[in-house]
């Protein structure tokens, strides 16, 4: 329990310590159900001669010293574009699309025991189209090439998963992405956070400076680090091309606690209507207020973030109008 480590004066009532132990035990029977779930459905997607990479999730869970205690989401994997269509051709003929189950500019998403799972035809958008090609060849190189794995903490299976070179770059455009979207959850920061840490002996800092700058990251990549070394405590000398950006990232921190985990306190503030396209009207100034926030710390990224909402979130729209039809 996180509560041992406290000094005596400080540790909390009983009634609170029990609070943290009920939780940490449900959060450790939600790893192990999903490490459970990602190695069988891997089986069948092996079987089928269907390659994958896992991104994120319980590989960065790898890195904590309780990979246990990391809170679990759902499952990412990427299938690239080559076997997208098969793969999911697949999951309906076994009937693990549901009705609940959607299909976005990125994935389709599905439900096995309970648990859902995004097969990913894109890893991540770049609104620049020439970088998010980039980055697109990238990701199909891994899928291909990359004999990194990890084994889940309960299992004995090894899955495959992105070099470091990519996932140093993942992990934060992952979050970066959120950041403009939804929200950052402070779970992004952590995983962050541990592989600039564990991996710090190992990463290439050359190339890794050469593909931040390629994909425009550099400023927001300093101004979110700060936080990083100055609130979540990794030491300065393991983040790499720090500076000073303390007041940029003081109005940053103050944006995403505004935004709570997630996005939690924004989503409550999101306009509702019974009609559809009075809904999407209310939402779509909703959202683009937020983007005009995000404007002010991150201008070109910012834009660029809104570009892409109004292309993915205009092909949603007339897709269910027509639908509706």
């Amino acid at each position: 329990m996180v509560c041992f480590a406290y000094p005596q004066n400080c540790s909390p009532e009983e009634e609170t310590r029990m609070k943290w132990f009920w939780q940490v035990n449900k959060i450790e029977q939600a790893n192990r159900k999903l490490n459970r779930v990602l190695v069988e459905f891997i089986d069948k997607l092996q079987e089928q001669g269907i390659p994958s990479l896992l991104l994120k999730g319980q590989s960065y869970a790898v890195l904590y010293p309780q990979p246990l205690h990391r809170q679990c989401g759902d499952i990412d994997l990427y299938i690239g574009l080559n076997h997208y269509k098969s793969t999911c051709q697949w999951a309906k003929e076994w009937n693990l699309i549901g009705t609940k189950d959607e299909e976005g500019f990125r994935h389709q998403q599905i439900t096995v025991d309970g648990i859902n799972i995004d097969l990913h035809r894109i890893a991540i958008e770049f609104p620049n189209p020439l970088k998010h090609k980039k980055f697109r060849e990238w990701s199909e190189r891994m899928l291909e090439s990359s004999t990194s794995t990890f084994v889940p903490t309960t299992e004995s299976q090894p899955i495959h998963i992105p070099e470091l070179e990519y996932n140093v770059i993942f992990v934060f455009y992952h979050l970066l992405s959120h950041y403009f979207i939804s929200g950052i959850g402070l779970r992004q920061f952590c995983d962050w956070a541990r592989m600039l840490h564990v991996s710090k002996s190992e990463i290439d800092y050359n190339r890794l400076e050469k593909d931040i700058n390629d994909y425009g990251l550099m400023n927001a990549w300093q101004v979110f680090g700060y936080i990083l070394v100055h609130q979540l405590g990794l030491p300065q000398e393991e983040f790499p091309f720090y500076k000073d950006t303390r007041k940029k990232s003081a109005n940053l921190l103050e944006d995403i606690l505004e935004q709570g985990n997630f996005g939690h306190y924004a989503e409550k503030q999101r306009p509702n209507a019974s009609n559809y396209v009075l809904r999407r009207g209310k939402r779509f100034v909703f959202r683009t207020k937020r983007y005009i926030q995000t404007m002010r710390l991150f201008p070109s990224l910012g834009f660029g973030a809104y570009l892409l909402y109004l292309y993915e979130r205009g092909g949603h729209f007339f897709t269910d109008i027509f639908k509706k039809a």
